[in-house]
């Protein structure tokens, strides 16, 4: 069962530079110094967005101002705060943001490359099930096939970046072709629950969105 207390934002990262300026601001040292590295700017641009909107939400959340927050981190890099449960993931020049008062959460967004080898890539690192489902809605639609894929990725990732354990550990473990045939469905596994988020943050259909939280 999903949280009464889940929050979900996107948040566009191709912004102008007076408001890279204005987001500056909020960051910490250390995420200055890390924005710094990006030899591209609009990597810089685009980290400056991301991380000065996450402070700017956990802030009203948490009635501080957004430069008042610290953040600690686990062994992965995952930032966190004792008490709030949050995670960020972004793509392109997207970003999407969930947040809970009582639960883990991990969300994951990604841009759909139809550059990208999916079936390759699908039967090397999914179940069997997965492939069959990404080829079988191949067979019908080819964009539906790089969908299933994405969705299948950002599941995985959504799930690895709630439990603390990584996409590596659950390529071969969470079974998501359920929500692929079914994509407004969702899936128990164990204590976490999966599911697709573009339709309730309304993503364009250029993006997979997904989400995980602890039943």
């Amino acid at each position: 069962m999903m949280s009464k207390d889940l929050q979900l934002y996107q948040v566009k990262l191709d912004i102008a530079e007076i408001e890279v300026d204005r987001l500056w601001q909020f960051l910490s040292a250390d995420e200055r110094s890390r924005a710094d590295r990006f030899k591209r700017e609009y990597l810089k641009r685009n980290f400056v967005a991301a991380r000065g909107n996450l402070r700017i939400i956990l802030a009203q959340k948490l009635g501080c101002q957004p430069n008042e927050i610290q953040f600690s981190y686990s062994d992965r890099g995952k930032p966190y705060i004792e008490g709030t449960y949050f995670n960020l993931a972004h793509s392109q020049d997207l970003a999407i943001y969930a947040v809970c008062g009582d639960r883990e959460v991990g969300i994951d967004l990604e841009y759909i490359n139809f550059e990208c080898e999916v079936d390759r890539i699908a039967q090397r690192y999914f179940l069997p099930s997965e492939q069959k489902t990404i080829k079988d809605l191949g067979d019908r639609n080819k964009h539906e096939q790089y969908l299933a894929f994405y969705r299948a990725w950002t599941l995985k990732e959504a799930y690895g970046k709630a439990t603390g354990k990584g996409i590596a550990n659950g390529l071969d473990i969470v079974d998501v072709a359920s929500l692929l045939e079914m994509p407004s469905s969702t899936l128990q596994i164990g204590e976490w629950t999966l599911k697709l988020i573009s339709s309730e943050l309304e993503i364009d259909r250029s993006y997979a969105a997904a989400l995980c939280i602890a039943s």
